[in-house]
């Protein structure tokens, strides 16, 4: 805590290597983003509501509508949280970014959740299908790219992610099923599936949106704790699609997505 109660999130500065490998191969693993004490703070708050076991209120949840809801347990509404709302405002996570897109442009924080993956017969633990993320997000028009932070150390066996390297460069191959139907030979001739890749508190993945990347199963003993967000330029206009995150906003097609849902986290000229 700052002077005055005020929550700090201390996120760290992207290097020069770290942009190279992530333009080369469309993820990129970046240890210790968050420092420890700020992931176990998180991982309590994350807790709170879903319960050290990640099953807390699960009885008492709707029946899942889609597919992806077997994959975790998830909360957008974290960023009510003193906690969340300093890491999705983290200017220094905007600078990131921005580093990472490419071009100093400013950025938005356009959706953020916790996650638990829980271990067993929960059905919210399942393998998340391998996928991109452009098809989910068609009112940007830009790239965007997503932060996954670990809050608890997350063990190879516990679904932890995994990336087809240098897919980023395929462009949009469209819905999980065409993926695997359509383009399966095509992705394995010219991409490389990397192993899951293993975690410690703090530790952060970064991947482009058309990054194709999914899980096996939770089979660990524990629940996998994360937290993630999506991350586009402040310039990025809306498409007019419809989606979830931006009907009913009144936004204007092609117009900014001026919106407080979708704040500026990082402006170049302040």
């Amino acid at each position: 805590m700052a002077d005055g109660g005020s929550v700090e999130i201390e996120v760290r500065a992207v290097t020069d290597a770290e942009i190279d490998f992530f333009f080369e191969h469309g993820w990129v693993k970046l240890p210790a983003l968050v420092n420890r004490d700020s992931a176990a703070m998180l991982l309590d708050r994350a807790q709170r509501t879903f319960g050290k076991d990640g099953r807390k209120g699960l009885d008492r949840e709707a029946p899942a509508t889609e597919h992806w809801q077997s994959w975790f347990r998830n909360d957008p509404g974290c960023g009510r949280d003193p906690c969340y709302a300093a890491l999705r405002t983290s200017t220094e996570l905007g600078r990131n970014a921005a580093r990472l897109l490419g071009r100093d442009s400013a950025i938005r924080m356009m959706m953020d959740a916790t996650m638990v993956k829980p271990p067993g017969d929960s059905g919210k633990g399942n393998g998340t299908d391998f996928h991109q993320d452009t098809p989910g997000h068609m009112y940007l028009e830009a790239n965007f790219l997503t932060p996954w932070i670990a809050l608890d150390a997350v063990d190879q066996d516990m679904g932890a992610m995994q990336f087809y390297s240098g897919s980023h460069k395929l462009g949009n191959l469209g819905q999980v099923g065409a993926l695997w139907n359509e383009w399966a030979s095509y992705i394995d001739r010219f991409c490389t599936l990397t192993e899951p890749i293993a975690l410690q508190p703090g530790d952060a993945t970064v991947h482009a949106n058309g990054t194709i990347h999914g899980t096996a199963p939770n089979r660990g003993q524990r629940p996998r704790w994360s937290w993630a967000g999506v991350l586009a330029p402040g310039d990025a206009r809306y498409t007019g699609a419809q989606s979830e995150y931006t009907d009913g906003l009144g936004i204007n097609a092609y117009g900014p997505l001026d919106h407080p849902n979708f704040p500026v986290i990082y402006d170049p000229l302040k």
